[in-house]
């Protein structure tokens, strides 16, 4: 008798649990939740250490204040900040000089980054250390024209923008949230990443790729970065982002650090994934100013010349982050392209019925959120014939189901 209330029991909590709920996705994340089918960004992550390999030192004197970094055509793409040339270098992947192409309708007031949809390439002019500049602009740069081999010479077309949300142009050197030296371009829109000097926080502003006289760029949200962002970078195949950034820690010794965000919602970048990876001092990685993505996981760092009580060499290191990324996580594009699942009988004591979907599967034990087993769907059908019995969850092409294994 007493079997039997047990069992009706767990059977009565059937509806509930498979009822979708926001929370935790990634079972790499301290807090993963084995019952959320919605990315709610809540994930947390212990204190992350990775050392990028370095490739090597940037050796010509023109890459001495590189900033930002993009990747494509096999060549790694630099610019130099304020007060240099108005120009863009060509680097192949061990760090050489390749090409310069000079911009010849452009002057270099602060440029900090560059970035790429697929047919233009992007220059920030908007560095803003004083907070006071009122001629902030974008350049673009037809890239069917940069790759041919023989040009050293290209126009430009500008464009000037400001800040939604500013108001006050007179401000101490670096004593405001004004400055940029980050953004990513994606086919319609560019959007900018602040490097806030007074609360290390960063805020994401929007603008169109193109427009006449000047636009304002639209304040969409705001991150605590702890640090200050130098470049950020973009896969649009799986929609990952970095933010590159350095820290001071007292006494200008600086560390850098990545923030990998990942699995948000629509653009919303910081609805998603967080993830903070510290990468080393300044003695080891330089002042880091540019990062490129290559693919979701893989892709370069460069670091500027230092040159103060010391000299370090600006160098160029490559990362690959695959170790942070699981193909477990169940990402919210995946969920609204992929059909749901049927799953019966349940409760199961030996082969699960699946319809709807074949592919990969993953069992994680509802009570402590690991993975358990995982494989193929065969002949749709799952063996969950040795596991204990007990509560678990099935996930396979972006959804979830909750099951009970019976005894036998």
């Amino acid at each position: 008798m007493g079997k039997k209330v047990i069992y009706i029991s767990l059977l009565s909590f059937i509806p509930l649990l498979l009822t979708g709920q926001e929370g935790c996705t990634d079972p790499l994340a301290n807090n993963f939740s084995p019952t959320a089918i919605t990315n709610d960004g809540s994930c947390t992550y212990d204190l992350t250490n990775y050392t990028p390999q370095e490739i090597a030192t940037l050796s010509s004197p023109l890459l001495n204040e590189n900033s930002g970094l993009v990747y494509f055509n096999e060549s790694i793409w630099t610019i130099n900040d304020g007060g240099n040339a108005g120009s863009v270098y060509q680097l192949d992947t061990l760090g050489n000089l390749v090409r310069e192409i000079v911009i010849i309708n452009a002057q270099n007031t602060d440029w900090e980054a560059i970035s790429q949809n697929n047919t233009e390439l992007f220059i920030g002019d908007f560095g803003n250390n004083s907070g006071s500049r009122q001629n902030l602009c974008i350049y673009s740069i037809d890239k069917l024209q940069i790759q041919d081999t023989s040009i050293t010479e290209i126009q430009a077309e500008k464009r000037y923008f400001n800040y939604e949300d500013q108001t006050q142009f007179n401000w101490s050197t670096n004593g405001h949230n004004y400055d940029c030296e980050a953004f990513i371009a994606q086919e319609d829109s560019l959007y900018l990443f602040s490097k806030n000097w007074l609360d290390e926080h960063s805020k994401v502003y929007c603008l169109p790729v193109s427009w006449t006289d000047t636009a304002t760029a639209i304040l969409k949200d705001s991150l605590f970065v702890d640090g200050l962002i130098t470049d950020a970078s973009i896969d649009n195949d799986s929609g990952n982002i970095l933010l590159l950034g350095y820290k001071n820690n007292g006494g200008n010794l600086y560390t850098s650090f990545v923030w990998m965000l990942w699995d948000y919602s629509g653009r919303d970048y910081f609805s998603g994934n967080k993830r903070r990876i510290e990468i080393g001092s300044m003695f080891n990685v330089g002042q880091t100013e540019g990062i490129a993505l290559i693919n979701e996981k893989k892709g370069y760092i460069s670091s500027e010349q230092i040159s103060s009580v010391i000299t370090i060499d600006p160098k160029l290191l490559k990362f690959n982050f695959d170790q942070y990324l699981t193909n477990n996580t169940v990402s919210l594009s995946e969920m609204s392209s992929n059909p749901v699942f049927y799953m019966y009988p349940n409760p199961v004591a030996e082969k699960l019925k699946l319809e709807g979907h074949g592919g990969r599967y993953w069992v994680y034990s509802f009570s402590s959120n690991t993975i358990v087993d995982t494989g193929l769907v065969r002949e749709n059908k799952v063996d969950v014939s040795r596991l204990q019995p007990g509560m678990y969850l099935l996930r396979s092409g972006g959804h979830s189901k909750r099951f009970i294994r019976s005894k036998n």
